[in-house]
This record gives C-alpha cells, sequence and structure tokens, in this order.
C-alpha cells in the first residue's frame, strides 16, 4: 500500500510540472492528403503542423480542402507552427497555372516553452450559407448585403474566443466575427 501512494504522489508531481501539450507537432512531409507542393513549402517555410489530441479518425483540425476562392478552386487551409520563431500562422495555398500560391489569412504567436499561453488555432469549412447568416446578423451595414456566395469559407478557430470566418469575394479575403 505504502508503494502505490508513493506511486499516486509521484505520478500526480509529475502531472502538475510537466506540459501537457493540446497538440503533438508533425513535420509536413509526414501528411500526405496535401499535395506535393504545398508540403514543400512548408517546409520551406520550417513549419510544423499540429496534430490536435481531439482530432479523431479522418477530422483534422489543423488542415483542411475546400473551395475557398471560388466554387471551381481546390485550396487548402494549414496551420503552420515555426516554433524557432514563436509563429503561428494559418497560410491559404491556391492551385493557379499549376503552381501552389499560398497567403497568410491569420498571424499569431506561439510559444512552446513551459510558462507562455498555449492558444493554438484551429481551421475547419464555414459554409456559403453560414457566411451569409453571420453577416445578416451581425457585420457592419457595408457587409450585410453580400451577394450569394458560390464557395465556402474558413472558419478559424481561437482557443475559447469567438471564431473567425474568412471568405474570398470580389478578389480579397474578407472576415467577420464566428461562432462563440
Amino acid at each position: 500500500m505504502r508503494g502505490l501512494i508513493v506511486l499516486s504522489l509521484s505520478a500526480i508531481s509529475a502531472m502538475g510540472q510537466g506540459y501537457n501539450p493540446v497538440a503533438k507537432q508533425r513535420a509536413p512531409e509526414s501528411i500526405l492528403q496535401l499535395p506535393e507542393g504545398v508540403r514543400r513549402d512548408l517546409i520551406i517555410r520550417q513549419c510544423v503542423v499540429p496534430k490536435y489530441n481531439v482530432d479523431v479518425g479522418t477530422k483534422d483540425q489543423a488542415y483542411t480542402e475546400g473551395h475557398f476562392r471560388s466554387h471551381t478552386s481546390v485550396d487548402y487551409v494549414v496551420v503552420c507552427h515555426i516554433p524557432t520563431r514563436k509563429i503561428q500562422d494559418v497560410l491559404i495555398y491556391s492551385n493557379t497555372e499549376g503552381a501552389w500560391n499560398e497567403e497568410v489569412i491569420s498571424q499569431g504567436k506561439f510559444d512552446l516553452s513551459s510558462h507562455a499561453d498555449k492558444c493554438e488555432v484551429t481551421v475547419g469549412i464555414a459554409t456559403s450559407r453560414y457566411i451569409l447568416d453571420h453577416a445578416r446578423a451581425y457585420a457592419p451595414d457595408e457587409l450585410k448585403s453580400l451577394p450569394l456566395l458560390d464557395h465556402s469559407g474558413i472558419e478559424v478557430g481561437i482557443c475559447e474566443k469567438a471564431s473567425i470566418i474568412y471568405y474570398f469575394s470580389k478578389g480579397k479575403w474578407l472576415s467577420l466575427q464566428g461562432a462563440d
């Protein structure tokens, strides 16, 4: 019994002191669902991609594929951590004329040290209906009259804060408040 108590106290002490990450880091080349050109650019940028502990099955909240620029485009959104520079970006990749071009749509900081805030972002698809409903309900007047969208947007979740929806309209990325 005495050995069991010592073992339990050691486990509690180790749990209290150690950092238990929300995500593990993985190399871009390990994500075969991403096109080779996207993986290559992530490697050049020195990105690692988080693998969240809550991801199950095929659901991965660190990257997604969709039609984000138009209803015919095939685009990828990826969360990129660059630990050496304490950066956490959300990148969108679009294939134009056979090459993958990227844009940073959300920039943030991420620090792996034990004393830092571990706020990690997630990405998902926001349907055109969801975007229009939110624009009508919450957006400033100039965004309430959005034309009908024929493509999806990107929902960027930020820890326990309201998400931000990014969508492409009239040649530029716009954003509006998402769900809490």
